[in-house]
Order: C-alpha cells, then sequence, then structure tokens
C-alpha cells in the first residue's frame, strides 16, 4: 500500500513536501529509480496541474493524488496499490 500525506493550506497552497510511506512494494523499479520519488513525483505534478482555486475542493485533490500515485507505481511495478491520501488543512 501507499499512504500520501499532504499538508496544504484552506487557499490550496502545499506547505511542505508530500510525505510518501510504501508497505509491501519494491522500493525501487527496474532500473533503479525509487518508487517513493516516482509517487512524489505524481503528487506534485498533480497539484500543479490543478487550478489554484479548484485546490480548495479537497475531495477533488485527494482522489487526484490517489490516482495518479496509483497510476505511477501501476507504470514502473506492474500492480496497482491501495492508496490513501491523508490530506491536512490549515
Amino acid at each position: 500500500s501507499v499512504t500520501v500525506s499532504l499538508v496544504m493550506s484552506d487557499k490550496g497552497v502545499l506547505l511542505a513536501d508530500p510525505e510518501i510511506a510504501l508497505q509491501g512494494i519494491p522500493g525501487t523499479d527496474r532500473e533503479g529509480t525509487p518508487l517513493e520519488d516516482l509517487a512524489r513525483d505524481a503528487v506534485r505534478g498533480t497539484l500543479q496541474s490543478i487550478p489554484k482555486p479548484r485546490r480548495k475542493d479537497h475531495a477533488m485533490v485527494s482522489e487526484a493524488v490517489k490516482r495518479a500515485v496509483r497510476s505511477a507505481i501501476n507504470q514502473a511495478w506492474g500492480k496497482k496499490p491501495v492508496c490513501s491520501v491523508l490530506l491536512t488543512v490549515l
């Protein structure tokens, strides 16, 4: 499973680097790239693709991040992990 922890402002600004925790998943892909890095890149790319006003929709942000991380891990590993997103809004 993959757990993603995000801390955002109420205006939709990411306040800290996303925290990624992998359980029962290989640490790297076949080329040696850490899957944690792939997941973090997927999170950042997803957040950048969402217009700032829409980032206030926390359920949509969580779902978009979850889908992006599952897809990134699936591409690298060939399996879709269970993914949860913990979104803290300050």
